[in-house]
């Protein structure tokens, strides 16, 4: 396959700092450190471009209205309207507040790290609707199920947007993973599975019997889900899937160099990216498919829109691309047999670490464990 680059810009940040979130129509990104940006999303155009704050902590979407929680000024939450970029209310908030959710018409922000209570805003007028009497740790928090997920330690609470009350709770049989890691990766609409201290998977959800051990596994830096399994990124450096029923291995791939988060949908298989600009196609049991690669980027991150759309933020750009099938030359019978591989298009760039290790360019072996 080919990758095609449909359009680009520059951010003048790394693209790692560079948070963004995708809509129907267009992309929300933070660039030159201090701005925020609407670009359409069929040419790369800017529909507005405003001042922002530094390195923000939350962008989500909610229908017209886009939500962003920047680390300084650290005392105020912006709701702009995604269509002129007006900003339609700001609230103040304490310092160091950090989680930011929507659920329905209320935006629930606060307890990173302990430092502050959480708080429901309405999400009309940014006007305070409920907020703890003390500061709250929580992890990473996610609207899930009729309400907002949050917990720590070895308890997971479901909050009610309305009031703050509790709508469940679970009892842990591992601690949650740190603040900063995201901890919950929604399966389906009653079932959550938690990324656990020191490297384990536990299932929960709404009615369902008490709280599952999965597995524990070798360390990873990331989770999330796709296609059906929930995805662990190993070190950087390879992914393992598994079956969010059981927790057994439903695919693997190995790599010789640092992966880019998250793994994407993609036919019936997943696209994962490298650092160094490459992009592997895997069939369902997690063997390659095809390859190729968006030559001169090093890679930060890939996203992938609801109906298909595909993203890149990479070392000082952001951009768009679509991958399309490459014309292969005919090969004879005997040729195939020798080879007994695809022709895939690989990058030709190497990591500085590959070079001083003389290793290749290719993944390491991958298929299931």
């Amino acid at each position: 396959m080919i990758a095609t680059v449909l359009w680009e810009r520059e951010l003048h940040q790394r693209g790692g700092a560079s948070a963004f979130v995708v809509g129907p129509d267009c992309v929300v990104l933070h660039e030159r450190h201090t701005r925020l940006v609407c670009l359409e999303r069929a040419d790369g155009a800017v529909r507005w471009d405003v001042p922002l704050g530094t390195w923000p902590r939350g962008i989500v979407l909610a229908g017209d209205r886009v939500l962003v929680l920047p680390q300084t000024p650290n005392s105020l939450l912006s709701c702009i309207d995604v269509r002129t970029g007006a900003s339609l209310w700001s609230a103040p908030t304490p310092r160091w507040t950090g989680n930011l959710a929507v659920h329905s018409d209320t935006v629930v922000t606060g307890g990173w790290r302990g430092y502050t209570p959480m708080s429901g805003l309405d999400l009309a007028d940014g006007s305070v609707r409920w907020t703890t009497p003390s500061p709250v740790m929580s992890v990473r928090t996610i609207a899930w199920a009729g309400g907002v997920l949050t917990g720590s330690g070895c308890e997971a609470v479901l909050l009610d947007p309305a009031d703050g009350g509790h709508l469940a709770r679970w009892r842990l049989p591992d601690r949650l993973a740190g603040p900063d890691a995201k901890a919950f990766v929604p399966v389906d609409a009653e079932r959550v599975v938690a990324a656990c201290e020191p490297s384990s998977l536990v299932t929960f959800g709404i009615g369902a019997d008490k709280p599952t051990r999965l597995g524990s596994y070798v360390p990873f830096a990331a989770v999330g889900y796709v296609h059906g399994s929930v995805w662990m990124m190993r070190s950087g450096r390879g992914f393992l899937a598994v079956d969010p029923a059981n927790g057994t291995s439903t695919w693997s791939v190995g790599a010789d160099r640092r992966m880019v988060g998250d793994p994407l949908p993609y036919a019936d298989g997943v696209l994962v990216g490298d650092a160094n600009g490459g992009i592997r196609q895997l069939g369902p049991d997690g063997r390659i498919v095809e390859g190729c690669s968006l030559p001169g980027r090093r890679l930060d991150a890939l996203a992938a829109a609801d109906d298909g759309g595909l993203f890149f933020a990479a070392k000082g750009t952001f951009g768009s691309f679509a991958l399309s099938p490459q014309a292969r030359r005919p090969a004879t019978a005997a040729a195939a047999a020798s080879t007994g591989a695809l022709s895939v298009r690989e990058s030709t760039r190497q990591d500085p670490e590959d070079k001083a290790q003389g290793r290749g360019e290719g993944f390491a072996p991958a298929g299931r464990v």
